[in-house]
């Protein structure tokens, strides 16, 4: 069976293991310490991995912070949210770690937390994105999941792949608010399930560089929905941040 969730402890590198599944990770999960809430994550069907197993053998450790890791189809990393436990767990106890835990639980801080939308999102994700537009037929809730996972995936920093002066054409058929013109513009950028903001602030910080284009450059709106330019205070903001940002937006 193929693991769909790795830990891999922050301080040494070192993935401490895999799972078949988990639950907890939209913060549904809560365990109450004195008058604190924390969240608790159980990973299903646990096994430990041999190097981190041969690391523990070789020096006592103890794990604070952790990043709780989507795997795709290959079991390879594709993005993961970061876990801080309420107490240090040590590794002196060997035996358990030959042990394959039907449930491993995690109790302590998850940044940030997943909504639903997102966890649907990653499923679709755990294979590569070959055609843009699958966004399109998601709901509203389910594309700003889409944006989500799109900026946390694994990757999306292109520094050996930036592009100055380049010209994005949108088909902007599909697109009926803020989210869905994120979802579009990511994919003109970075191609399939690409990432290049996600508000007007994220949009700003990606025009410093670091996410594929980099101005000047040109966004080309086709068929855009003049009803929704005009009603939407928005988009007057998005021109402004284009065009402080060196962006030539050209529409019809």
């Amino acid at each position: 069976m193929i693991n769909r969730y790795s830990l891999v402890d922050d301080e040494s590198g070192l993935t401490i293991g895999k799972s078949l599944d988990l639950v907890g990770l939209t913060g549904n999960l809560i365990e109450t310490v004195g008058d604190e809430d924390f969240h608790k994550i159980t990973l299903i069907h646990f096994r430990y991995n041999d190097e981190f197993v041969a690391y523990c053998k070789e020096k006592k450790i103890s794990i604070n912070n952790i990043e709780i890791t989507i795997l795709d189809h290959e079991e390879n990393p594709i993005g993961s949210y970061y876990f801080v436990l309420r107490e240090s767990r040590s590794y002196d106890r060997l035996t358990e770690l030959d042990e394959v835990l039907t449930q491993f639980e995690l109790v302590g801080d998850l940044f940030p937390v997943a909504t639903e939308e997102s966890l649907f999102i990653w499923n679709m994700r755990r294979k590569p994105l070959t055609k843009t537009n699958e966004w399109v037929g998601l709901s509203p809730k389910q594309q700003i999941g889409w944006l989500e996972v799109a900026r946390l995936y694994r990757g999306i920093r292109l520094h050996s792949h930036e592009r100055q002066n380049g010209i994005y054409h949108i088909d902007a058929t599909n697109i009926k608010d803020s989210a869905s013109f994120y979802c579009a513009l990511g994919e003109a950028v970075n191609g399939p399930g690409g990432y290049y903001g996600f508000n007007l602030d994220s949009l700003a910080d990606c025009l410093c560089g670091g996410f594929g284009a980099i101005a000047p450059f040109v966004i080309v709106l086709q068929n855009i929905d003049h009803e929704w330019c005009s009603n939407e205070g928005y988009f007057q903001q998005l021109k402004e941040v284009l065009a402080d940002g060196n962006v030539t937006l050209v529409y019809s």
